[in-house]
């Protein structure tokens, strides 16, 4: 695809990343920014990321072929009908969203407009365009939740696809939205609910704390980085699968705990059987730096 105009709605982190990903590899691509916050458009438009840089209000949607709504998940769903409502008929309206049911659903009910749900498997707990990094999707897994019908759907999933191959992407999984949103809850949300578990214990562990956060070393980072990720909590939020998970994962803990109280030495084999299944698993290799 040699020419494409490409709307980036929201400059943080994932939206700031892929506008800088997309420069570097498709330089002849227009590439127009949306924030809220003038500082960030500033700063996108100092790095070369986006060729303009507006509010919402302002930007010219109805010339794009496709926007990319990179919004926290609340502003979202509202954003979907509002953006769609102002883009040229048969434009592709696509997003970044870690669940994938409640976004396609709204997105189907555009007939303006066809929506394409994508979520790549990427970031870190840091927010902003300031940390946006061209590299970040570099060897990523990208979910793509393509249209259940339509005679263009198949034009605007390569669409969708090429951004995310152009910007770095090594494998594009075409999942559905109730399918994909099964799988994160195990793959993203549970760990994030993990985290921020282990964090709030910390926080309330009285006068042990100090010393606890004195003797953290990286298994306390490695468990918690996800905890101060909040776009990961936001996606949650609309994840349906996510609360029977996380009351499952809490009577296993609870079980674990009685467990080390009455049989200790059952209760380590478990955990050290638990370590060769962990050991064993064969899960996608760390994307490079």
């Amino acid at each position: 695809m040699t020419s494409l105009r490409l709307c980036i709605v929201g400059l943080g982190l994932i939206g700031g990343s892929l506008a800088l990903a997309l420069r570097r590899a498709r330089p002849a691509w227009r590439l127009a920014g949306v924030d809220s916050d003038a500082a960030t458009r500033a700063q996108a438009l100092a790095a070369g990321a986006v060729d303009e840089a507006t509010e919402l209000a302002l930007a010219r949607l109805d010339e794009c072929d496709a926007v990319v709504l990179a919004v926290p998940a609340p502003a979202l769903l509202e954003l979907i009908p509002e953006v769609g409502a102002r883009m040229r008929p048969g434009a592709v309206l696509t997003d970044v969203c870690g669940a994938k049911e409640a976004p396609c659903a709204r997105g189907a009910g555009q007939q303006r407009v066809i929506f394409v749900g994508a979520h790549p498997m990427a970031g870190t707990e840091f927010r902003g365009f300031a940390v946006a990094d061209a590299g970040l999707f570099r060897g990523a897994t990208v979910a793509i939740c393509p249209p259940t019908a339509g005679p263009d759907a198949g034009r605007a999933v390569e669409l969708v696809g090429e951004v995310w191959r152009a910007a770095g992407a090594a494998k594009l999984l075409h999942v559905g939205p109730q399918e994909h949103d099964r799988a994160v809850t195990y793959a993203s949300h549970l760990p994030y609910l993990a985290a921020a578990a282990v964090v709030r214990s910390l926080r309330s562990a009285g006068s042990a704390e100090e010393l606890a956060r004195d003797l953290a070393a990286g298994g306390f980072r490695d468990t918690t980085r996800l905890a101060g990720d909040g776009t990961v909590g936001g996606a949650a939020s609309l994840n349906r699968f996510l609360p029977k998970a996380a009351r499952e994962l809490a009577e296993a803990l609870q079980a674990l705990a009685a467990q080390l109280e009455r049989e200790p030495d059952a209760a380590r084999e478990i955990l050290s059987a638990t370590a060769d299944e962990r050991r064993a698993m064969k899960l996608p290799p760390k994307r490079p730096a």
